[in-house]
């Protein structure tokens, strides 16, 4: 079995329910790059920034990060969480005590200029059409009959308030879980011949999915038991953006399925800067009307637009991150930016079979910022725009890695030596 078939079974893994140590210690110490990420690989990769700069930058970015989504304008996204999986009939499968459904908000509280008519997950691009080549995934005949999905009328989707509903362990996993990654990586793989499967450009892709699949392990692992007394010192270690919640985290998890993993986590961080890159170039798209930030709550507006311009100015979103410049200056990566929406896209549906509703919608949701970011780093800002829903799915994307990359190093101080 590859090294990269051994990644996907022990991430994948990270999702099932063990045994694990509950801390109940904190551990202020911040030691730099603990799990001897590669800058070299990381610059092979199209990432000007090293690992260490990432980790001691994060903290500040994360701060900001988090006062941003937690006002209304960020915090609450319509999505249609029910859509048919066109792959295999889902039943969801959770059973720990974070319940996999979410609280859906009612119309009438969300503020009227933030009301959307459609489901802000949905990707509505020139390009967004889901390849053809093949009339079903040619792996999934095993696992039941092509279910023809059609259009869902985007009056089924509903509001979530995503502060209330953090990524994290809902107890989801088993074969279901494995099968969802198992189709992202086996389906989506690009078309190559011998020669370019060793090109850092056709690498990028992978590299992004499987930085995602960390980040949400990383997700899982910190946010994996409910504090219900508020006791935990997660509560005040400055890494989320809500004060009433709390959780500890799964030491056990943390140290068997993402510290043995250093190659993997630096995917994570590829990812990351990939997005922070995007996130810098769409500043015209958040800055040049700060009027729109009107929700009728005048105090909290005038915070949200002085947190926004703080933001561009902080200092990692401000340094080299991923050089798309290079990326798009050679044949090769040009080249593979349409097949990299087709297959980002394929993703999205992939996430409609994820039996959880909680992690379908943070699923959806990054997958699409993920998709905003390839477009906003594959483009020039003149030549684009962005709505309000790719603005809301691009930047509580890049606090959910922000909030992942802090917790790598985080979680490797405050985890070390527990053991199953």
């Amino acid at each position: 079995m590859t090294p990269y078939n051994l990644f996907i079974l022990a991430l994948s893994a990270a999702f099932l329910v063990g045994s694990s140590l509950y801390l109940r210690q904190n551990s202020t110490m911040e030691h730099v790059n603990t799990l001897n990420i590669s800058d070299t690989s990381l610059n092979q990769n199209f990432c000007r920034s090293s690992a260490e700069e990432v980790d001691r930058g994060t903290r500040e970015l994360l701060d900001s990060l988090n006062a941003i989504t937690n006002k209304s304008y960020f915090r609450y996204y319509k999505i249609n969480s029910e859509k048919e999986c066109p792959y295999w009939a889902v039943s969801l499968l959770c059973n720990a005590e974070n319940a996999c459904e979410v609280c859906k908000c009612d119309e009438s509280s969300i503020p009227q200029p933030l009301r959307m008519a459609g489901d802000m997950s949905d990707v509505r691009t020139p390009s967004a059409e889901v390849s053809q080549r093949s009339p079903h995934p040619a792996t999934l005949d095993d696992w039941g009959t092509w279910r023809e999905v059609g259009d869902v009328d985007d009056a089924s989707a509903s509001y979530v308030d995503l502060v209330q509903n953090p990524e994290g362990n809902t107890g989801y996993g088993g074969p279901m879980a494995g099968r969802v990654w198992s189709t992202i990586y086996r389906e989506n793989c690009m078309q190559v011949n011998q020669e370019d499967e060793q090109c850092s450009e056709v690498g990028i892709l992978k590299k992004l999915f499987s930085g995602l699949h960390m980040s949400i392990n990383l997700h899982v692992c910190t946010n994996f038991y409910k504090d219900k007394n508020f006791s935990s010192p997660q509560r005040h270690s400055g890494i989320y953006n809500n004060p009433n919640i709390s959780f500890y985290p799964n030491c056990d998890m943390f140290n068997n399925r993402v510290a043995p993993f250093p190659e993997f986590v630096e995917n994570l961080y590829v990812l990351y800067q990939f997005v922070l890159r995007a996130l810098k170039k769409a500043e015209p798209f958040f800055l040049a009307n700060l009027q729109e930030y009107n929700t009728g709550d005048a105090m909290e507006d005038a915070e949200l637009r002085d947190q926004l311009q703080l933001l561009y100015g902080d200092k990692l979103l401000c340094a080299r991150t991923f050089d798309e410049a290079k990326f798009l200056d050679t044949p090769k990566g040009l080249s593979l930016v349409p097949t990299m929406n087709e297959l980002l896209l394929n993703v999205t549906r992939i996430m409609d079979c994820v039996g959880c509703e909680k992690c379908r919608i943070w699923g959806k949701l990054e997958t699409k910022g993920i998709i905003v970011a390839l477009k906003i780093n594959t483009h020039n800002s003149t030549d684009i725009t962005l709505d309000r829903a790719e603005k809301v799915s691009l930047m509580n994307t890049a606090r959910q890695l922000a909030f992942s990359v802090r917790n790598v190093q985080r979680l490797s101080e405050v985890c070390a030596g527990k053991k199953e």
